[in-house]
């Protein structure tokens, strides 16, 4: 049994080793038993977390305000950390390829563009009809992106912002992965 619980162990560092965020990596290899916080609680207790090719994972994540949205994400591709909105690309380590994602409430589009000005990558429109845009941060390697989710919101007017963190090191574009976080809520 120790014999077995070693080599998944070392099976899987090897895995994060050889697939860890350099160059643009594609995410194809799955870790299996892979242990992350359960909740975003003060606790020390984990759950392992089996990872299994074809599953989704769906977690809830708060709003700015006290609304939650529940968000279906693939597991093939991003691992939720347990910690707000923070997710990471499968193989690679949670400070590397990561993702943040926030939903605030109240927000208008229009005003996150105002505050983009001078710093715009690239607006488009999403698969699902909504208008996004990606921006830079002030850490060469982040990206912001806001996507328009006044349908989403309960309110009726809010953005969802997403950080991605090493953009330069996704497999996926910017726009890729704003239209998959776009289609998990």
């Amino acid at each position: 049994m120790n014999k077995r619980i070693t080599a998944i162990a070392l099976i899987a560092g090897m895995t994060i080793f050889m697939t860890a965020c350099s160059g643009r990596t594609r995410a194809t290899v799955v870790q299996t038993l892979e242990t992350y916080e359960a909740t975003p609680t003060t606790s020390d207790t984990a759950e392992t977390i089996d990872v299994d090719e074809d599953s989704m994972g769906s977690v809830t994540l708060n709003g700015s305000e006290e609304d939650s949205y529940t968000f279906v994400y693939d597991t093939d591709i991003v691992t939720y950390s347990g910690q707000g909105g923070n997710f990471f690309l499968v193989g690679s380590s949670p400070t590397e390829c990561y993702l943040h994602i926030m939903i605030q409430s109240g927000d208008t589009y229009e005003d996150a563009i105002k505050s983009a000005a001078g710093r715009i990558v690239e607006e488009y429109t999403l698969d699902s009809g909504r208008r996004a845009v990606c921006y830079r941060t002030n850490d060469e390697t982040s990206l912001h992106v806001i996507i328009e989710a006044n349908d989403i919101i309960s309110s009726g007017t809010g953005v969802i912002k997403i950080t991605i963190g090493s953009a330069d090191s996704w497999y996926y574009t910017q726009k890729q992965i704003a239209n998959m976080v776009d289609k998990g809520f």
